[in-house]
């Protein structure tokens, strides 16, 4: 019995070496083939003539001033950008990021073979297939993101300088990414306006672009996100944009606005919480009520501070309990309530909590409440990725 029970578990090692091999094969597969799809978007968009994505747009005005061909002057960025990255970040800076390189290279490689294969296509002068061009590049860029984001393998430096700026100067980094594109598409522009005397790389493709690749990557995500990450073998932790849906609490307790504030009381008192959400049948947040509420319906005034001990010195005090407790959640929870959203990075949600001075937060996902954030969750989480 005890051989079978060890060859039974020798099996099941080997079957989990597998299913991790295998599980690499594919995301390196999808990292590379999303890669691809993204440089072919790139092409199409150089193709149209309409000016190129932000993330392209420094290549391809090297391309246009220098003449230096886009796939080299791609890596080159590449290089420039973990550059910089060094000497942002100093001693913080990792040795592994050096691989941004290596993947610089890919992208420029394959940024020279989809160039090649546009040749093989008669310049468009008809202003309807230009702009048809420039949209469908956008499609392919946001496709492409779609595979080699949860694919996890290395960033491209672009990315990585990005999240370089926003571990330096403490900002979330969605807000670094806009100031970012921003940046490089202003650099592209400036340039191409002293050298060329033309708008060169950057034109309506290039607003078109950084508004609507990320609108199609996440109607994308929505529809087919699922599918992939059961390909990819991702889980939900994993293809957060941010800690927070894998910190938070997702078993919440919660209350409809018809609940009894009897009842509410006595959940809050079993489950030894502050506070529970107010939700209505589709689990949409509406309200929030908490043990403050509750006291400051039972204090007279409306003071300060407002403590347990003060409130036995109230001389209606019992009246006023039992007034509370025939009472429903509606009438005393509060209405508009503080929330971030799932897609939200952990230094937004620090800003949002101290700045409206609570601990804990509900946390939405497509406007359903999917769990709840508390300075706890926080905390721990930093102590955590300190030891």
């Amino acid at each position: 019995a005890e051989k079978i029970q060890k060859k039974k578990r020798k099996e099941g090692e080997s079957f989990m070496e597998n299913t991790k091999g295998s599980r690499l094969f594919v995301r390196i597969s999808a990292y590379v083939i999303g890669l691809l799809i993204m440089t072919l978007g790139v092409a199409i968009s150089v193709k149209s003539n309409l000016g190129v994505s932000p993330v392209s747009s420094i290549p391809y005005t090297i391309t246009c001033v220098v003449g230096l061909e886009m796939g080299k002057a791609t890596i080159l960025f590449h290089v420039v950008l973990v550059l910089f990255q060094i000497l942002l970040l100093r001693r913080a800076f990792q040795a592994k990021n050096l691989l941004q390189i290596f993947a610089g290279i890919l992208f420029g490689y394959f940024t020279t073979f989809c160039n090649s294969l546009m040749v093989f296509f008669p310049d468009p002068t008809n202003l309807i297939v230009r702009l048809a061009m420039m949209l469908f590049s956008t499609g392919l860029i946001a496709f492409g993101l779609f595979w080699y984001v949860p694919a996890d393998i290395i960033p491209l430096a672009g990315e990585g300088a990005m999240l370089a700026i926003s571990k330096t100067i403490k900002k979330p980094f969605p807000t670094v990414k806009v100031a970012f594109d921003v940046t490089m598409v202003s650099i592209s522009l400036i340039t191409c306006l002293v050298c060329l005397h033309s708008l060169g790389s950057v034109g309506i493709g290039t607003i078109v672009a950084a508004v609507l690749v990320g609108m199609e990557l996440r109607w994308i995500t929505k529809k087919c996100g699922a599918q992939r990450d059961a390909i990819l073998g991702v889980t939900k932790k994993e293809t957060a944009q941010s800690p927070l849906l894998a910190i938070m609490k997702q078993e919440v307790y919660t209350v409809s606005e018809e609940t009894s504030i009897r009842d509410a009381l006595r959940l809050i008192t079993e489950k030894k919480i502050s506070g529970v959400p107010v939700t209505d049948g589709s689990r949409n947040l509406i309200g929030f009520l908490s043990d403050g509420d509750i006291l400051r319906f039972l204090a007279d005034v409306e003071p300060l501070f407002i403590n347990a001990s003060a409130l036995q010195e109230l001389p209606n005090f019992e009246e006023k309990a039992k007034e509370l407790m025939a009472m429903q959640v509606k009438d005393i929870a509060k209405k508009q309530v503080i929330s971030v959203t799932a897609e939200m990075e952990l230094g937004e949600v620090c800003q949002i909590l101290t700045e409206n001075h609570i601990k804990k937060a509900p946390v939405l996902e497509n406007g359903a409440m999917v769990g709840i954030v508390n300075m706890s969750n926080i905390t721990k989480y930093v102590l955590q990725k300190m030891m």
